[in-house]
């Protein structure tokens, strides 16, 4: 290679890994055809090395928790599963949320206090909305299989 070639090839060197490359840098590739060919098999042979490298590991590997061991001697494995209601825990739930709705319904109306309804029907509402919500999203994993949802 050329001088002026060395000059371009450590400046294609000292970028950074999907850095944009410089208009002078191009244009050098552009018209040299030797720089031209080793950035390509040099981006080649980067990319073949990086995906040999790339293994996937479950975080709960022995491995990875030995690292994290050595790196801070505090480190506790968490249990990354989620902790599942149990189905009893929400019917229990649900059920005593209709109860007081009722319960505070019939408390308001006998009480004569109209003007207070409105407001707790409301938050009864917002509520079961809330109750639904929770109920959907810790269980999607059951309705997606259920449905068959892809």
């Amino acid at each position: 290679m050329k001088k002026n070639c060395d000059f371009y090839m450590d400046k294609f060197f000292a970028l950074d890994k999907n850095e944009r490359l410089p208009a002078s840098l191009t244009v050098h590739l552009f018209f040299c055809r030797n720089c031209r060919n080793f950035v390509r098999k040099f981006s080649l042979l980067e990319k073949k090395c990086s995906k040999e490298n790339m293994k996937k590991i479950s975080c709960d590997s022995r491995n990875v928790v030995e690292i994290m061991r050595r790196l801070d001697s505090a480190y506790e494995m968490y249990n990354l599963q989620k902790e599942r209601v149990s189905m009893r825990q929400w019917l229990v739930a649900g059920a005593t949320l209709v109860l007081c709705v009722v319960l505070f319904e019939m408390l308001a109306f006998f009480a004569s206090a109209e003007f207070f309804i409105f407001p707790l029907s409301l938050f009864f509402a917002f509520s079961i909305i809330m109750y639904c919500v929770a109920f959907v999203g810790t269980n999607m994993d059951f309705f997606i299989k259920k449905w068959k949802i892809q």
